[in-house]
């Protein structure tokens, strides 16, 4: 099963902003069509598509923290895999490819996810990634990854 990251297109958007996640998980993630509408209108996020065989079964969206004078900072704050397409390990590699891109190819120093306190399976699935819980901001649990030593995070620094 290949999985790879593809560019939201103007021949994948509508079958990414169609996936959705189970019932029990919509209060944790955004819908996808107001995600991909919000990456167009920020210069700072990338979104992209995860895709097995190069069709779309899942969406994940990053930020450079760079306009907040943080050039080897990221933030990723969505991932979603479709219903039909969870529980095979999809996220994971789609996580891990997007780590791999940003600590590889943009040279990130330091990589935040958020999530809703509370919700074990994103808690246990970011820390089996790598993620270390850095403390709450704006009602979310940040988690962090280092790539080098710096001090560490006061809530100031904290993103979502």
């Amino acid at each position: 099963m290949k999985i790879s990251l593809e560019p939201i297109t103007k021949h994948n958007w509508d079958q990414v902003a169609r996936l959705k996640v189970s019932d029990e998980q919509r209060q944790f993630v955004a819908d996808n069509a107001y995600s991909i509408a919000e990456s167009l209108f920020s210069e700072h996020s990338v979104a992209r598509a995860i895709c097995v065989g190069g069709e779309p079964v899942g969406f994940i969206m990053y930020e450079s923290l760079a306009y907040a004078g943080k050039p080897r900072e990221f933030n990723i704050y969505r991932l979603m895999v479709g219903r039909d397409f969870q529980h095979c390990g999809i996220g994971r590699k789609g996580m891990r490819l997007t780590l791999d891109a940003l600590l590889e190819q943009e040279g990130a120093r330091r990589i935040t996810v958020c999530y809703v306190p509370g919700n074990d399976v994103a808690s246990d699935f970011y820390k089996s990634l790598g993620f270390r819980e850095v403390g709450v901001s704006n009602a979310e649990m940040v988690a962090e990854i280092v790539a080098e030593t710096t001090t560490d995070a006061s809530s100031s620094d904290l993103h979502c």
